[in-house]
């Protein structure tokens, strides 16, 4: 007897797991929304945050550990599972050794548009999969989309296979390329033409809620450090927010993927697909993934703490009350998984860490750091003749190892000298060779997530770290990027009508996100894939 009451709370216990085998996974990523903003105005929403909350299993310590904290290495990450180094992901551009040439992400030269604007971009030349291939390679006929504005965002999260990953081309439509299909679907032209968007010159960016709020959750509405993008006249970054006469139709075109209203462009897109394609209609599991990119250009211009930052997060969260309603019209949320996260965090303005914290912050002084950069060249020069086997991109330094050898040159100076002049510059912290980082220990967590995005051949031979709370944007807005916890920390929500809320505080990677998410959906994960499943915690 003692047996069967042992086994019988076990049985029970196994019951009450749910299945969640659903027809539609939606994975929705927020360009640029660190943690600590999704949380800070939380007591605010009332529309979709408010459900995803209240109907979800939330991750509230999911770190990016990767060190260069940027849209085309987050989003790869969020689709793939694996940390980008090793796969060649080098950030959202990088210097190519072999064509010695810039290279894009998703560049695709081989990609031709159709009928649509749009340059050569695909997941074609990306060395992993993704969660719709992985879902693919189990079940052909699933059904895996993927639209953001960026292009570099839809296409990680989109995969090698993909039906179709759309982006906006910045110039008034939404588009894609014949990587993905050899004629355009109806709906997207229709879609196109629905947009309307030169409407927008009149438009008005106002405030949703009551000014107090603002000042209550935000701060005052005119603070110095934001940006000021739309006005020729005296600076002034405050709502309404309206575009000057002096701006042109095209450069209308390309700015209003910087006004919430894209988000809501990219969620009406969205929506399109799931009801034109039939998303979530049979048993067989379908993947749509959406990037919010609007948000970033919000966020790099006034911070997270602005009102402009505040009022993009209210809006979005009336625009996912919408979409949620229409995903429970088409396919129901009882048969849908929503996932939310963002590719990564970011840092408020220094001014307003320093009225607030009074911490050690600043915007590094870009003439200076040239005149380092100078004078390191002309001392390399004094050295050894010429420093053309230098190619300085970004915050990396690629060095040309054959010039090296034919030149006898010793390295170690070469480091010694550059690392002497740059660090020298206030808010320059660290100029790390690729050595040094490669050989990082495992306790230490700023190199080892620059270790997860550096490759051994591929990367900058040095990579110059700011100090923590310090810009290289100067002088107006923030920026992201760096591998501290600001810049790392991001939301990650699990949610389906049968969950209460709940949260979990154990610290993990957003590796994990795309292995969990092949984990609901019954499918195997790539073997590569760096993280791991976190379905087990779930109801």
């Amino acid at each position: 007897m003692k047996k069967i009451f042992l086994i019988l709370p076990f049985i029970i216990l196994m019951s009450c797991k749910q299945d969640l085998t659903p027809k539609l996974v939606v994975l929705i990523s927020i360009d640029h929304l660190s943690y600590k903003a999704f949380e800070h105005y939380s007591d605010l929403y009332t529309g979709g945050f408010k459900w995803l909350r209240e109907h979800g299993v939330q991750f509230s310590n999911t770190y990016h550990e990767h060190g260069y904290t940027a849209t085309g290495p987050g989003h790869f990450v969020l689709g793939s599972g694996r940390y980008p180094g090793l796969a060649g992901v080098l950030g959202n551009s990088w210097y190519d050794r072999k064509t010695e040439k810039n290279r894009y992400c998703v560049e695709d030269n081989d990609a031709k548009s159709i009928g649509i604007p749009s340059d050569g971009r695909s997941y074609r030349l990306i060395d992993a999969t993704t969660t719709g291939d992985w879902l693919k390679a189990i079940h052909p006929e699933s059904k895996v989309y993927s639209m953001a504005g960026k292009d570099r965002a839809s296409i990680f999260m989109g995969g090698k296979n993909a039906d179709m990953s759309l982006w906006y081309n910045w110039n008034g439509a939404f588009t894609t390329t014949d990587y993905y299909t050899s004629t355009l679907p109806h709906w997207l032209t229709d879609f196109n033409n629905s947009l309307h968007l030169m409407s927008y010159r009149d438009s008005m960016w106002t405030r949703s809620l009551s000014e107090e709020n603002y000042l209550k959750y935000a701060r005052i509405d005119h603070f110095f450090g934001e940006s000021d993008n739309y006005l020729s006249d005296e600076y002034s970054p405050v709502f309404p927010i309206g575009f000057d006469s002096t701006i042109t139709d095209s450069m209308i075109l390309d700015y209003i993927g910087g006004f919430p209203w894209q988000e809501r462009n990219t969620l009406e897109l969205a929506e399109t697909v799931i009801r034109e394609e039939k998303l979530g209609k049979d048993n067989i599991p379908d993947l749509i993934s959406i990037g919010l990119s609007a948000t970033d250009w919000i966020t790099h211009d006034y911070g997270p703490r602005s009102q402009e930052g505040m009022d993009n997060l209210i809006k979005m969260d009336h625009y996912l009350g919408h979409f949620l309603d229409v995903v429970d019209q088409e396919v129901g949320l009882n048969n849908t998984i929503i996932v939310l996260t963002a590719d990564h965090g970011g840092l408020e303005l220094p001014e307003f860490i320093k009225v607030t914290t009074g911490e050690y912050t600043g915007r590094i002084d870009g003439t200076l750091r040239d005149e380092a950069i100078e004078k390191a060249f002309s001392n390399i020069d004094s050295l050894v003749g010429d420093h053309d086997f230098i190619v300085r991109y970004g915050l990396g330094f690629y060095f040309d190892k054959s010039k090296i050898l034919e030149q006898n040159i010793n390295v170690d100076d070469i480091v010694k000298i550059i690392k002497s002049e740059l660090e020298k510059v206030e808010g320059i912290a660290l100029v790390l060779t690729k050595d040094e980082i490669l050989n990082a220990s495992p306790n230490d967590t700023l190199l080892t997530r620059m270790k997860h995005f550096t490759h051994p051949e591929l990367s900058p031979d040095l990579w110059t770290i700011q100090e923590k709370n310090w810009l290289y944007r100067n002088p107006y807005g923030t920026s992201h990027g760096t591998p501290y916890d600001y810049d790392a920390h991001v939301p990650f929500v699990i949610s389906h009508p049968t969950f209460k809320s709940k949260t979990i505080s154990d610290q993990i990677s957003t590796v994990d996100i795309a292995p969990t998410i092949a984990d609901i959906l019954g499918v195997i994960p790539d073997k590569r894939v760096d993280g791991h499943s976190r379905k087990s915690v779930l109801p």
